[in-house]
């Protein structure tokens, strides 16, 4: 299992990985589904903090629904790595990656999605 962080250091990234990162003027947390050269596939929970969190209940994590009046996340986004760390992940906690997790990432991979930039 991966070991925590310093707070001032980045954090390596491991898939099964729950990341704060950096969200405009407040910190989402994300899970690394899984790593690619140069990309990363993450999941973005709908909960967000005014303050970068210590520690979390993977779970109290929730995606959501486009019809939440206080938001939604995402079950899966690819995003190219740079991007990601330009985040500043800041590792958290860690629970293995679960097959129905990963179905987002197979029907990406499937249809030959692209990435956000």
């Amino acid at each position: 299992m991966p070991s925590q962080s310093s707070e001032n250091s980045p954090s390596e990234l491991f898939e099964g990985g729950y990341y704060s990162i950096a969200d405009g003027d407040v910190f989402s947390i994300a899970k690394v589904l899984k790593l690619e050269p140069e990309i990363v596939h993450v999941r973005i929970y709908k909960q967000s903090f005014p303050l970068r969190p210590r520690s979390i209940d993977p779970n109290q994590l929730t995606l959501g629904t486009i019809h939440d009046k206080d938001g939604f996340g995402a079950g899966h986004v690819p995003l190219r790595l740079e991007v990601f760390k330009n985040r500043q992940p800041s590792f958290l906690a860690y629970i293995e990656v679960k097959d129905e997790e990963l179905e987002g990432y197979l029907m990406w991979k499937e249809y030959g999605g692209g990435v956000w930039e």
